[in-house]
């Protein structure tokens, strides 16, 4: 495993390499970040993105981006003039089983789009919203790292699990899957398994969560996050 230093330095090399017009892009995305809205900022007024990568495997710690689907919700609606979406080429396919799964053929991967322009067109889409995602914790992990590795640079936007939200504001159910929850609520089919349509999917859930919060008194960004993490300190009970 490297250093923390020498992680750095591979970092600032790879940054150092990118065109002057990227690196002026990912100044600008860091001076989002920081300038993000307070936890305070009622959900009524927040941008929220909804989420999805597909990878090359489950393992996200090692396997890579395929393809990067994203959708924000605004004033509790859905904006689907407001979507991200990038197919990132891949320098080989993934393997049979996988592309069974997302429906990604080989080919298509690897006449992809530039990863680089992938990685900075979402982050700028993000901006300075918090993200929510099913199973965040693998969205981010992955997310994170493939920026940090093909643009040399720290992101830290903010990711919220519906897989913990959802159970805390509809408790009872043995819902587990994102098709489960699809499912219980009976929103229509969108094609499960392509990134952009797993991120309606979730977008559509979070439209459910913020109509739930509202009747529950569930009021702004940070009130959404502290139901998610005590959701988490109870183990997810349903």
């Amino acid at each position: 495993m490297s250093s923390p230093l020498a992680m750095l330095f591979r970092a600032r090399r790879t940054r150092r390499s990118l065109p002057a017009t990227v690196r002026e892009r990912l100044s600008r995305v860091r001076v989002g970040f920081a300038d993000r809205p307070a936890l305070d900022q009622p959900l009524a007024l927040a941008r929220l993105v909804a989420f999805d990568l597909e990878t090359t495997g489950p393992n996200m710690y090692r396997d890579r981006i395929i393809s990067i689907g994203a959708v924000a919700v605004t004033a509790r609606a859905v904006r689907h003039d407001d979507a991200y979406e990038a197919l990132l080429r891949q320098e080989r396919s993934s393997e049979v089983d996988n592309i069974l799964v997302h429906q990604i053929g080989g080919q298509e991967q690897l006449r992809g789009g530039d990863p680089v322009e992938a990685l900075v067109g979402c982050l700028e889409f993000i901006g300075d919203s918090r993200i929510v995602a099913f199973r965040a914790e693998f969205d981010a992990t992955v997310f994170r790292r493939e920026v940090r590795e093909v643009l040399g640079f720290r992101a830290w936007p903010r990711f919220m699990d519906l897989a913990a939200i959802l159970p805390a504001l509809f408790p009872g159910t043995n819902n587990d899957s994102l098709d489960e929850w699809v499912a219980h609520f009976d929103l229509p089919p969108i094609g499960r398994h392509h990134a952009i349509a797993d991120a309606y999917a979730n977008a559509q859930l979070l439209l459910l969560i913020l109509e739930e919060a509202q009747r529950v008194g569930v009021e702004t960004l940070r009130d959404l996050r502290d139901v998610e993490r005590a959701q988490r300190w109870l183990g997810r009970r349903r």
